[in-house]
């Protein structure tokens, strides 16, 4: 009878230790979901460091929506409906391969809790000041995805650099190759940054473009609507996971205390 009612406190006690760790597990997943996780920062980028550790494999567990790029600039990167796409000169679109490295990717776990149609004439300025009034606060960042038909766009791409090359990110935007197209149907795949988070990413927003059928995509700069049917899924977010690049020895020596002419872009 003792050995039975050992057993069964043995059995009672596995399964109280096994529920909690599962309750602690949902816990942690369902505030990564709540969060946008950050791999480094776009003042490093801006900074001339283009160099991280972490695979595009890796990278999949910490969300299936977002951007970034991949290291010494090696084309744009775009993350919708968890597959990543790489954006090379060439402004062909490719699914990348799993053990390509990026420096700086912005992702998220993507679930809209509001979702809005419009329908608009205007720039892409313009539709970013309507998400602004949309917006319940500008102080939380939001992960976007805008379905819609540009009348005309203008994407850019990254050329890669070599590994020694610390031009300041400002500096190379200038000279980035460029794509257009019209009437072209697809995804805004992008974030709201508060101001006071613009060390973090670019502020208030940062844009990756994809064409439905996937051949035509970069970081959007610049766009036109006309009677065009908008939709806006909007993901609020309590805040970031920020991993910074602890292996990167300019990245643990640079100074980062003042902001200067690198900071404008």
């Amino acid at each position: 009878m003792k050995k039975s009612i050992f057993n069964l406190s043995l059995l009672a006690l596995f399964c109280s230790v096994s529920g909690f760790a599962q309750q602690k597990g949902k816990s942690q997943k369902k505030s990564q979901q709540e969060r946008i996780w950050h791999y480094s920062m776009i003042d490093a980028m801006r900074r001339g460091i283009y160099e991280g550790t972490h695979t595009v494999k890796e990278l999949k567990t910490h969300g299936d929506f977002g951007l970034g790029t991949f290291n010494h600039l090696n084309g744009e990167l775009i993350a919708l409906d968890e597959i990543i796409y790489r954006i090379p000169p060439s402004g062909k679109v490719e699914v990348v391969s799993e053990d390509l490295k990026s420096p700086f990717t912005s992702l998220t776990f993507f679930k809209a809790d509001l979702e809005k149609t419009i329908v608009f004439t205007g720039s892409l300025e313009e539709l970013e000041e309507k998400i602004l009034e949309i917006l319940d606060t500008q102080n939380l960042p939001y992960a976007i995805k805008i379905e819609t038909v540009f009348s005309n766009i203008r994407v850019g791409g990254a050329d890669p650099i070599s590994a020694s090359d610390t031009t300041e990110l400002a500096t190379l935007m200038k000279v980035r190759p460029q794509y257009k197209s019209e009437n072209i149907k697809g995804t805004m795949v992008g974030y709201f940054t508060p101001s006071l988070l613009s060390n973090v990413d670019l502020s208030p927003f940062h844009f990756h473009f994809i064409s439905e059928d996937k051949k035509f995509a970069g970081h959007l700069m610049s766009g036109q609507f006309k009677n065009a049917e908008i939709k806006i899924y909007l993901n609020k977010k309590n805040g970031y996971d920020v991993e910074l690049l602890q292996d990167n020895a300019r990245f643990r020596n640079l100074k980062f205390e003042t902001k200067d002419a690198s900071s404008s872009y």
